[in-house]
């Protein structure tokens, strides 16, 4: 799923987090964009998965305000 391309995950939730780190096996890239602080919500081990993943980008106070594209 998703091998080489470059993934968007939004929020910053538990199931967010799992998503990004599950997808950043096979992904080039996986930005995690979240409104408020980064990851909140999530585990202590889930957020060290995160931060020590290095194709995984968090990028706060993000907020998606339209969709382009096919």
């Amino acid at each position: 799923m998703c091998v080489g391309a470059d993934v968007v995950v939004v929020g910053g939730g538990n199931s967010a987090g799992q998503a990004a780190v599950f997808m950043a096996q096979t992904a080039r890239h996986v930005y995690m964009l979240v409104r408020a602080e980064p990851c909140a919500n999530n585990v202590r081990y889930l957020i060290r998965r995160i931060e020590g993943s290095p194709n995984i980008e968090l990028l706060t106070n993000t907020e998606v305000i339209s969709l382009a594209g096919s």
